[in-house]
């Protein structure tokens, strides 16, 4: 918030420029531990509550050349300054974009520690969560959907537009990671991977299109059932993807003269700038104008359509190996492999449904559509203690599934309710819903191919 008269602790007065702004400022009194950087000559500091072992002198480094890919981009920086304020805890992980700020929470094993010098996981799980929310603060909080600028405080708002403003958001998170030079390609891939798994995990894609999720967001995003994965999809996720496949079509059509780079700043000047909102075919719109072309093919089938996106081309027009396997465990997110001519390994069977422990059994919380476990008869709430014969939980179930012969049929005792019941499991194997990507071999690739993906991932393959 802008300041009046303030002392060195930050105590004083402050003034918002209007009601808007001010419930839009996030307040912590707190004891806090801080560091500053600047980009493009505006300060920025980033602020943690909480117990941790932050190296922050590599932390600013870090986040500095990733703030100044996204200000590039838009070859602008609306700002006086901006603060990231972060909670560190044992168990977390989210962020809410202001205009001039965000307030974080994450896992304190997320920070970078003293000594570190790769970057882990999980530290790049944190810098992909201070890049979201900062590409937020041009996308969401200045280019903003009409219907949201107009929003009442009182009562939903809806728009089916949340696909273009969460999901490029997300595609941009990561990919400015390696376009700053802070990850390598492969750690993007393997981000990516990750966002294709989510999306092939889930049958929802199939009957609600992520312009219906961006409509339906109040009502059914975030009033999620036990059901939910196999009715809804996520416009975060495979928003990204389709975002990642406008950039691609945008860049073929024009013979790599345009990208969605150009388009986000289209909506800068034409939207965000000015302060106007995005009608809800605006970005349609804006799309087709960078190419003179009608793109209602592509927004048709991706963002109104429910069918399976064309992702194996998309990638190839990157110069980018895709493919689809088995997954080789429950927590299998996909990879970039080390011999990716080798073929996958050899489905298991699965269970079909998610679980969790209760009292010593297996709950199940979720069930996919045609799974072993639905048409076992099985459902959300039963408590499975007992596989061919021998107990398991939570923890034991999975695997136990997976060391059984393919289309054998076995018993499964489980409680509904307080009555124990007995089940004939029929085992499945696992379908292939977990992505491999890696960079072809420049042989394999064309030039035009070639430069493109340079261009697209900043010059680092």
């Amino acid at each position: 918030m802008p300041v009046v008269e303030v002392d060195e602790r930050g105590f004083g007065r402050y003034r918002a420029r209007s009601y808007e702004s001010l419930i839009d400022y996030p307040v912590e009194i707190a004891p806090l531990d801080a560091c500053d950087f600047s980009v493009r000559g505006i300060p920025h500091r980033l602020a943690i509550y909480g117990r941790h072992h932050c190296d922050f002198e590599r932390l600013k480094c870090d986040l500095e050349k990733i703030c100044s890919v996204h200000a590039d981009l838009f070859d602008d920086l609306p700002l006086e300054r901006y603060l990231f304020m972060v909670t560190a805890v044992g168990d977390g992980y989210g962020g809410l974009e202001h205009r001039d700020s965000t307030s974080l929470m994450c896992s304190r094993k997320e920070l970078p520690r003293r000594g570190e010098k790769s970057v882990t996981k999980d530290y790049r799980r944190f810098l992909g969560l201070c890049s979201h929310e900062y590409f937020h603060l041009w996308n969401v909080k200045r280019i903003r959907p009409q219907v949201l600028k107009l929003a009442k405080l009182d009562q939903e708002a809806h728009t089916s537009l949340l696909w273009a403003f969460e999901g490029i958001t997300s595609y941009y998170d990561d990919l400015a990671l390696v376009r700053s030079g802070v990850i390598e390609p492969k750690a993007y891939l393997e981000q990516l991977c990750e966002i294709v798994t989510r999306v092939m995990r889930g049958r929802g894609r199939f009957r609600q299109s992520v312009a219906e999720s961006s409509f339906d967001a109040w009502t059914r995003f975030y009033k999620q059932d036990e059901n939910a994965p196999n009715a809804i999809v996520s416009y975060y996720a495979k928003g990204a993807l389709i975002a990642f496949g406008l950039d691609v079509t945008l860049r073929t059509l024009s013979s790599d003269s345009v990208s969605l780079d150009d388009l986000m700043r289209k909506l800068w000047q034409e939207y965000g700038k000015p302060d106007i909102g995005v009608p809800e075919d605006g970005v349609e719109k804006a799309a087709g104008e960078l190419v003179d072309a009608s793109l209602d093919d592509f927004f048709t089938s991706c963002v109104h359509g429910t069918g399976e996106l064309p992702l194996a081309e998309w990638f190839a027009a990157m110069g980018i190996g895709y493919r689809l396997r088995p997954a080789t465990s429950l927590s299998d997110p996909g990879g970039v492999p080390d011999r990716p001519g080798e073929p996958a390994a050899e489905p298991v069977p699965v269970l079909g449904a998610r679980t969790r422990d209760n009292r010593g059994a297996a709950e199940l919380v979720t069930l996919y559509e045609n799974g072993a476990a639905q048409r076992a008869g099985l459902a959300a709430g039963d408590r499975i203690i007992a596989v061919d014969g021998l107990q398991v939980d939570a923890d034991t179930i999975h695997a136990a599934i997976a060391a059984l012969s393919p289309g054998r049929e076995v018993r499964v005792h489980a409680f509904r309710r307080d009555e124990l019941m007995t089940f004939k499991l029929a085992m499945q194997p696992a379908e292939a819903d977990t992505c491999d990507l890696w960079l072809l071999d420049d042989a394999e690739v064309a030039g035009t191919v070639l430069s493109r993906r340079a261009a697209w991932l900043g010059r680092h393959d």
